[in-house]
Protein backbone atom coordinates (compact mmCIF):
# COMPACT_ATOMS: atom_id res chain seq x y z
CA UNK A 1 0.00 0.00 0.00
CA UNK A 2 1.43 3.37 -1.01
CA UNK A 3 1.77 6.25 1.40
CA UNK A 4 -1.10 8.13 -0.26
CA UNK A 5 -3.36 5.09 0.04
CA UNK A 6 -2.42 4.77 3.74
CA UNK A 7 -3.31 8.42 4.41
CA UNK A 8 -6.66 7.98 2.70
CA UNK A 9 -7.45 4.88 4.79
CA UNK A 10 -6.52 6.65 8.05
CA UNK A 11 -8.65 9.67 7.10
CA UNK A 12 -11.61 7.43 6.34
CA UNK A 13 -11.26 5.64 9.68
CA UNK A 14 -11.10 8.96 11.56
CA UNK A 15 -14.22 10.23 9.82
CA UNK A 16 -16.09 7.00 10.60
CA UNK A 17 -15.07 7.15 14.28
CA UNK A 18 -16.20 10.78 14.47
CA UNK A 19 -19.59 9.86 13.04
CA UNK A 20 -20.02 7.14 15.64
CA UNK A 21 -19.19 9.59 18.44
CA UNK A 22 -21.68 12.12 17.12
CA UNK A 23 -24.44 9.50 16.96
CA UNK A 24 -23.65 8.29 20.48
CA UNK A 25 -23.81 11.85 21.82
CA UNK A 26 -27.20 12.39 20.18
CA UNK A 27 -28.54 9.15 21.63
CA UNK A 28 -27.35 10.13 25.13
CA UNK A 29 -28.96 13.58 24.80
CA UNK A 30 -32.26 12.06 23.65
CA UNK A 31 -32.15 9.55 26.50
CA UNK A 32 -31.59 12.33 29.03
CA UNK A 33 -34.40 14.39 27.53
CA UNK A 34 -36.69 11.36 27.63
CA UNK A 35 -35.85 10.78 31.27
CA UNK A 36 -36.48 14.41 32.13
CA UNK A 37 -39.81 14.37 30.31
CA UNK A 38 -40.84 11.16 32.04
CA UNK A 39 -39.85 12.54 35.44
CA UNK A 40 -41.83 15.69 34.74
CA UNK A 41 -44.92 13.70 33.80
CA UNK A 42 -44.67 11.65 36.98
CA UNK A 43 -44.05 14.62 39.29
CA UNK A 44 -46.10 14.56 42.46
CA UNK A 45 -46.42 17.69 44.56
CA UNK A 46 -45.05 17.30 48.10
CA UNK A 47 -47.77 16.55 50.63
CA UNK A 48 -48.57 18.73 53.62
CA UNK A 49 -49.85 17.72 57.04
CA UNK A 50 -53.24 18.47 58.55
CA UNK A 51 -52.36 18.00 62.20
CA UNK A 52 -54.52 16.61 64.97
CA UNK A 53 -56.22 19.33 66.98
CA UNK A 54 -56.57 21.71 64.02
CA UNK A 55 -59.88 23.62 63.90
CA UNK A 56 -61.98 23.67 60.71
CA UNK A 57 -64.93 26.05 60.48
CA UNK A 58 -67.71 24.78 58.21
CA UNK A 59 -70.93 26.42 57.00
CA UNK A 60 -73.69 23.83 56.68
CA UNK A 61 -75.17 23.49 53.20
CA UNK A 62 -78.66 22.55 54.32
CA UNK A 63 -80.88 22.58 57.41
CA UNK A 64 -80.62 19.69 59.88
CA UNK A 65 -83.19 18.87 62.55
CA UNK A 66 -83.16 16.43 65.44
CA UNK A 67 -86.76 15.65 64.53
CA UNK A 68 -85.85 14.03 61.21
CA UNK A 69 -82.09 13.33 61.28
CA UNK A 70 -80.85 9.77 61.64
CA UNK A 71 -77.43 8.48 62.65
CA UNK A 72 -75.47 7.84 59.45
CA UNK A 73 -77.19 10.57 57.42
CA UNK A 74 -74.86 12.51 55.12
CA UNK A 75 -74.59 16.30 55.21
CA UNK A 76 -72.58 18.76 53.11
CA UNK A 77 -70.96 22.13 53.72
CA UNK A 78 -68.16 24.55 52.83
CA UNK A 79 -64.97 25.53 54.69
CA UNK A 80 -65.40 29.20 55.67
CA UNK A 81 -61.74 30.13 56.34
CA UNK A 82 -58.35 28.95 55.09
CA UNK A 83 -56.93 26.17 57.26
CA UNK A 84 -53.21 26.88 57.72
CA UNK A 85 -50.43 24.56 58.89
CA UNK A 86 -47.10 26.33 59.40
CA UNK A 87 -46.90 28.76 56.49
CA UNK A 88 -49.00 26.64 54.13
CA UNK A 89 -52.71 26.76 53.38
CA UNK A 90 -53.65 23.10 53.79
CA UNK A 91 -57.38 23.56 53.10
CA UNK A 92 -58.53 26.68 51.19
CA UNK A 93 -61.76 28.40 52.16
CA UNK A 94 -64.64 27.26 49.98
CA UNK A 95 -63.49 23.62 49.93
CA UNK A 96 -66.41 21.18 49.88
CA UNK A 97 -67.02 19.15 53.03
CA UNK A 98 -68.87 15.85 53.39
CA UNK A 99 -69.96 14.81 56.87
CA UNK A 100 -72.19 12.42 58.74
CA UNK A 101 -74.69 12.59 61.59
CA UNK A 102 -73.10 10.69 64.48
CA UNK A 103 -75.84 11.34 67.04
CA UNK A 104 -79.51 12.33 66.87
CA UNK A 105 -82.27 12.40 69.47
CA UNK A 106 -85.68 13.92 68.91
CA UNK A 107 -87.42 16.04 71.52
CA UNK A 108 -89.56 14.23 74.06
CA UNK A 109 -90.75 14.93 77.57
CA UNK A 110 -88.00 14.48 80.14
CA UNK A 111 -85.19 14.25 77.55
CA UNK A 112 -83.69 17.09 75.54
CA UNK A 113 -83.23 16.88 71.78
CA UNK A 114 -79.67 16.53 70.48
CA UNK A 115 -77.64 16.53 67.25
CA UNK A 116 -74.02 15.48 66.83
CA UNK A 117 -72.07 15.85 63.58
CA UNK A 118 -68.66 14.82 62.22
CA UNK A 119 -66.59 15.44 59.09
CA UNK A 120 -65.73 12.48 56.86
CA UNK A 121 -63.90 14.05 53.91
CA UNK A 122 -62.91 17.35 52.31
CA UNK A 123 -62.30 18.05 48.62
CA UNK A 124 -59.00 19.94 48.22
CA UNK A 125 -57.73 20.95 44.77
CA UNK A 126 -59.87 18.26 43.18
CA UNK A 127 -58.67 15.53 45.56
CA UNK A 128 -61.14 13.97 47.98
CA UNK A 129 -59.22 13.73 51.25
CA UNK A 130 -60.39 11.53 54.12
CA UNK A 131 -60.50 13.75 57.21
CA UNK A 132 -61.81 12.70 60.63
CA UNK A 133 -63.03 15.69 62.63
CA UNK A 134 -65.68 16.03 65.32
CA UNK A 135 -67.49 18.73 67.28
CA UNK A 136 -69.34 19.09 70.56
CA UNK A 137 -72.92 17.80 70.39
CA UNK A 138 -75.66 20.42 70.18
CA UNK A 139 -78.27 19.92 72.93
CA UNK A 140 -81.60 21.75 73.09
CA UNK A 141 -81.55 24.43 75.79
CA UNK A 142 -77.75 24.57 76.01
CA UNK A 143 -75.77 27.78 75.64
CA UNK A 144 -74.18 26.41 72.49
CA UNK A 145 -77.56 25.65 70.95
CA UNK A 146 -78.73 29.20 71.60
CA UNK A 147 -75.51 30.68 70.20
CA UNK A 148 -76.07 28.68 67.02
CA UNK A 149 -79.71 29.73 66.92
CA UNK A 150 -80.38 26.02 66.99
CA UNK A 151 -83.75 25.73 68.78
CA UNK A 152 -86.80 26.11 66.57
CA UNK A 153 -89.53 28.42 67.86
CA UNK A 154 -87.23 30.49 70.09
CA UNK A 155 -89.96 33.09 70.70
CA UNK A 156 -92.33 30.40 71.95
CA UNK A 157 -89.54 28.95 74.08
CA UNK A 158 -89.01 32.38 75.63
CA UNK A 159 -92.71 32.66 76.46
CA UNK A 160 -92.76 29.25 78.14
CA UNK A 161 -89.63 30.00 80.15
CA UNK A 162 -91.11 33.38 81.15
CA UNK A 163 -94.22 31.66 82.50
CA UNK A 164 -92.07 29.10 84.29
CA UNK A 165 -90.50 31.85 86.39
CA UNK A 166 -93.84 33.47 87.22
CA UNK A 167 -94.00 36.16 84.56
CA UNK A 168 -96.87 35.14 82.31
CA UNK A 169 -97.34 38.68 80.94
CA UNK A 170 -93.84 39.27 79.66
CA UNK A 171 -92.50 36.25 77.87
CA UNK A 172 -89.44 38.26 76.79
CA UNK A 173 -88.03 37.66 80.26
CA UNK A 174 -87.40 34.11 79.12
CA UNK A 175 -84.86 35.35 76.62
CA UNK A 176 -82.50 36.48 79.38
CA UNK A 177 -82.98 33.61 81.81
CA UNK A 178 -79.86 31.57 82.62
CA UNK A 179 -78.98 28.37 80.82
CA UNK A 180 -79.94 26.06 83.70
CA UNK A 181 -83.53 27.33 83.79
CA UNK A 182 -83.83 27.21 80.02
CA UNK A 183 -82.51 23.66 79.91
CA UNK A 184 -84.90 22.58 82.66
CA UNK A 185 -87.95 24.00 80.91
CA UNK A 186 -86.95 22.45 77.57
CA UNK A 187 -86.55 19.07 79.25
CA UNK A 188 -89.93 19.37 80.99
CA UNK A 189 -91.77 20.28 77.78
CA UNK A 190 -92.08 18.48 74.49
CA UNK A 191 -91.39 19.63 70.97
CA UNK A 192 -88.22 21.75 71.13
CA UNK A 193 -86.02 20.28 68.43
CA UNK A 194 -82.43 21.14 67.67
CA UNK A 195 -82.52 22.79 64.25
CA UNK A 196 -79.22 23.75 62.61
CA UNK A 197 -80.06 26.18 59.84
CA UNK A 198 -78.64 26.30 56.32
CA UNK A 199 -75.46 28.38 56.57
CA UNK A 200 -74.92 27.84 60.29
CA UNK A 201 -71.16 27.82 60.99
CA UNK A 202 -69.79 25.04 63.20
CA UNK A 203 -66.23 24.43 64.37
CA UNK A 204 -64.79 20.92 64.03
CA UNK A 205 -61.56 19.56 65.54
CA UNK A 206 -59.33 17.19 63.55
CA UNK A 207 -59.02 13.86 65.38
CA UNK A 208 -55.84 12.53 63.78
CA UNK A 209 -53.01 13.89 61.62
CA UNK A 210 -53.41 13.21 57.90
CA UNK A 211 -51.22 13.88 54.83
CA UNK A 212 -52.93 16.11 52.27
CA UNK A 213 -52.05 15.72 48.59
Amino acid sequence: MTRSHLKSALLANLMFAGSLGLLTGCNETEAKQGTTSSSSNNYVAPSSKLTSGTTIDVALGSQLSSETAQVGDTWHGKVTDDVVSGDKVVIPSGSSVTGTVTGARGAKRGERAMLDLAIKSISVHGNNESVSASTEEVVAGSTRARNLGAIAGSAAAGAIIGKAVGDGKNGAVGGIIGGATAAGVVAASKGYQVVLKDGAVMSFTVNQTVSMR
